[in-house]
């Protein structure tokens, strides 16, 4: 009786034993991706949940820098960061799911009010001290543009103290909502946004590592890739971001 008791308690547990677990990180990225109570939330994340969920795949979320999750993906360490936007240089160590969806993604530039109209155009940043986040994917020519005299930050908190303290004349800026929630955090409102913008659009992609998806992580990868294509198709992902308050990907006003 013990032994068959033992026996039907592996077999109900076997599922739960078997679940494949992804490792996850999240950065705060609103209103797409942020911290509630401690734990990831926001559209991007419940998208994410919905699919593995279906699939029977378990994820364990960590809150890291972006640089952090990079490195991590590229030595394997972690398996998915959501948000990555694709470039030749990440191809290299990131495998890119295809994309939820098409998103605006502008990038604006903070400046000293009074100062809008010095920054009209590209061939103005070579006059200026620009602050940019390592490992951010801009636009190009900007990433690679060599005679820029851009000023290096770890963060968006950062950057924002960098240009309180006056040593930035402007800031490249991919996220408004969070480079302007680390003003309000110093309790500076002194900025404002130049006249160019660099107006682009571009896919919303999960990046995962390619070390471990061609060390035995190919079908577990492609099958989630695979979910999140079709919940694109069915409207679903977009159904998430309004339930959220969030323009979703791929709609008419991102």
């Amino acid at each position: 009786m013990k032994r068959l008791f033992c026996l039907l308690l592996l077999t109900l547990t076997w599922p739960a034993l078997a679940q494949e677990t992804l490792r996850v990180d999240f950065r705060e990225r609103p209103p797409e991706m942020y911290r509630v109570d401690g734990a990831p939330g926001g559209p991007l994340v419940v998208v994410l949940e919905t699919a593995a969920q279906r699939l029977g795949i378990a994820l364990q979320w960590r809150e890291a820098p972006f640089l952090r999750s990079l490195d991590d993906l590229r030595s394997g360490r972690i398996d998915l960061v959501p948000r990555v936007l694709m470039t030749e240089e990440r191809q290299t160590y990131v495998h890119f799911f295809p994309s939820i969806g098409n998103q605006a993604l502008d990038i604006r530039f903070v400046v000293h009010p009074g100062h809008e109209a010095d920054l009209d155009q590209y061939g103005d940043l070579y006059r200026l001290a620009v602050g940019v986040k390592r490992g951010t994917a801009y636009f190009e020519p900007f990433d690679s543009d060599r005679k820029l005299n851009r000023v290096y930050a770890s963060d968006d908190a950062q950057l924002a103290a960098m240009f309180r303290a006056g040593r930035l004349d402007a800031i490249a800026v991919l996220d408004q909502q969070p480079m302007e929630t680390q003003f309000s955090t110093l309790a500076f409102h002194d900025f404002s946004y130049a006249h160019y913008v660099h107006r682009q659009v571009l896919g919303n992609h999960f990046g995962a590592s390619l070390k471990r998806y061609r060390s035995g992580r190919q079908a577990l990868y492609n099958r989630l890739a695979s979910e999140l294509e079709q919940m694109r198709e069915d409207g679903e992902i977009a159904l998430i971001y309004r339930r959220h308050g969030v323009a979703a990907p791929d709609s008419a006003n991102p």
